[in-house]
């Protein structure tokens, strides 16, 4: 009886090591034992020397390094804007212009910009001027020069290596000179533009690009009995700039 329940275990082992058949084969410098998916062994090769292997030194070290960073404490920038009024009466305004601003950093990722802008306001407009008999011979039309000195509070990361958003706030008290009355007169005066700046910096090779846009409202300060912009020109302006970070 003994020897039948033996002959049995024997049978039994034989069968169920030969349904587990093990492949093994080497994956560089290690050999595995593969059963099926998710069923393996794996070790290191008899006489492999990983730092041969590799051709690595004994003394070799792998570190992780952050990625480069050059942050902006101060800086001069330049841009080109254009700018058109969302609502104009009777005809159209496009301003074209540059600027250029001092950043200073004054807090945590909180910069104040200072600088001057130079804009050419170019307007025509419809045949509801065509009662102004002064303009003249019917040139509904100005070209009015506006100096203007920007200043904003801006929220950004300013890096010269490194992608970053903005979004800022400020005002620009602007002179303008040019503009025409009702009676085709030249006008001249102030007004002052509440601001409101959202973009971003982008690094490309060395330099660091700045793209966004703006929304002003214009408030003429020296309307008098006519106010160009109100009954003209129009108040709220939409615009965007582009320009460099030195």
């Amino acid at each position: 009886m003994k020897k039948f329940f033996s002959l049995v275990a024997f049978l039994t082992i034989s069968v169920t090591g030969f349904a587990q058949d093990v492949d093994n084969f080497e994956v560089g410098p290690y050999e595995v034992d593969y059963k099926g998916s998710g069923d393996y062994k794996f070790r290191l090769r008899k006489g492999v020397d990983l730092y041969e292997y590799f051709g690595l030194k004994k003394d070799t070290t792998i570190q992780v390094v952050d990625a480069p960073t050059s942050p902006i404490k101060g800086a001069f920038q330049l841009n080109v804007f254009m700018s058109i009024p969302r609502f104009v009466v009777n005809g159209v305004s496009n301003v074209w212009g540059i600027d250029g601003a001092w950043k200073q950093k004054i807090g945590q990722q909180l910069y104040f910009n200072a600088g001057l802008s130079v804009a050419l306001s170019i307007g025509k407009y419809g045949e509801a001027y065509q009662n102004y008999n002064d303009w003249e011979d019917g040139d509904f039309s100005e070209t009015m020069l506006e100096i203007g000195v920007p200043l904003s509070v801006e929220l950004c990361n300013l890096d010269h290596k490194k992608a970053t958003i903005y979004g800022g706030v400020g005002v620009v008290p602007t002179v303008y000179t040019g503009g025409k009355d009702e009676a085709g007169d030249s006008k001249s005066g102030l007004f002052i533009a509440p601001r409101i700046d959202i973009g971003g910096y982008l690094p490309i090779g060395k330099q660091l690009v700045r793209l966004g846009g703006f929304a002003q409202y214009d408030i003429n300060c020296s309307g008098g009995d006519y106010d160009i912009f109100k009954e003209r020109i129009g108040r709220f302006f939409i615009g965007a700039n582009i320009g460099l970070v030195f």
